[in-house]
């Protein structure tokens, strides 16, 4: 009886969503899971996940940094709005005798008058290239007026020919957003562990319509796997993808002999619903798991996920 108690605890600390104790080194090696005594509440917990639907980023507060930027770019606003309004003027000036506060005026060391250079007026600057632009477009419009007069109907037509097309807009960059679905299991009332093969789970996406076309990957994140011996397995993962209107890449076999799980790949397109399924091969036998399901959450939604028909059925059948 002492035996099975801390079988049931040591494995109730890794399948009840207590993996964070054993950390996650020896990546890739079976670990013997040590003892720990915690409290018991129960031996056998249905299969459940655990994620969130399409759940938005929280609203960030204003940062402080940004108002000064924003106080910089009106200063810089307004200094070009003044260099923009003396654009194309030229300043008139003027050599003036400088004269006291009596109106005298002021002479230097050798008794000649003290001059300066003084702006008496601003006009309109006209340069060549501005002469030579005004005098073109006369030029064109004299020509277009003959031309039109000249073809009669046809003038419409060619007007309408030369219409600019209509600017387009680039279409904004996407950007993921990963998520995670937990999937959680535990069941000691065996006294002894499952080792079916087959279809393990099952997930359930509905992708969302306004996504643009590509592969969108659905990864195994983290795998907590425990035996009745207390053994806590690593098992070689392949990870799949949604292929949003594309063709699927091509995936790697389960291995023959090591402990797999795989995440097959499906192709889909936008606002359809579709299921991926889960496999694993060569299963050593265990009684106990957390398994965390990685998508991007921008791309689809979770709407069910579930045991697979091979889990199902080993299940049901204890």
């Amino acid at each position: 009886m002492k035996n099975t108690m801390k079988k049931v605890m040591t494995i109730c600390l890794l399948a009840a969503m207590a993996v964070s104790v054993f950390g996650c080194g020896n990546k890739g090696k079976n670990q013997d899971i040590p003892v720990e005594t915690i409290s018991l509440d129960q031996t056998k917990q249905e299969l459940t996940f655990d994620f969130k639907a399409g759940a938005a980023d929280e609203d960030e507060e204003p940062k402080e940094d940004a108002v000064e930027t924003g106080e910089a770019a009106e200063e810089t606003t307004t200094e070009a709005a003044a260099e923009t309004s003396t654009a194309g003027f030229e300043e008139v000036t003027e050599v003036v005798k400088v004269t006291d506060a009596g109106g005298q005026d002021v002479t230097d060391a050798s008794g000649e008058a003290v001059t300066e250079v003084t702006v008496v007026a601003t006009r309109p600057l006209e340069t060549e290239d501005a002469s030579a632009a005004a005098t073109q477009e006369g030029e064109t419009a004299a020509s277009g007026d003959t031309t039109e007069a000249a073809s009669g109907n046809n003038g419409g037509d060619a007007a309408a020919a030369t219409t600019a097309a209509p600017a387009t807009t680039a279409a904004p960059e996407y950007t993921p957003k990963y998520d995670t679905c937990k999937a959680y299991w535990l069941d000691m009332s065996k006294k002894g562990d499952f080792t079916f093969n087959g279809e393990f789970l099952t997930v359930t996406f509905e992708v969302k319509k306004d996504i643009p076309d590509g592969h969108y990957p659905v990864t195994l994140s983290k795998t907590d796997i425990a035996s009745w011996e207390e053994v806590r397995y690593y098992p070689e993962i392949i990870n799949g993808e949604v292929a949003v209107g594309e063709k699927v890449n091509m995936q790697e076999s389960m291995s023959d002999k090591e402990f797999s799980l795989k995440v097959n790949s499906v192709e889909a397109k936008q606002g359809q619903t579709v299921t991926m399924t889960i496999d694993l091969a060569n299963n050593p036998g265990f009684c106990g798991f957390v398994i965390d399901i990685k998508y991007d959450a921008n791309a689809m939604t979770i709407i069910e996920a579930g045991g697979g028909k091979d889990y199902d059925t080993a299940v049901n059948l204890t």
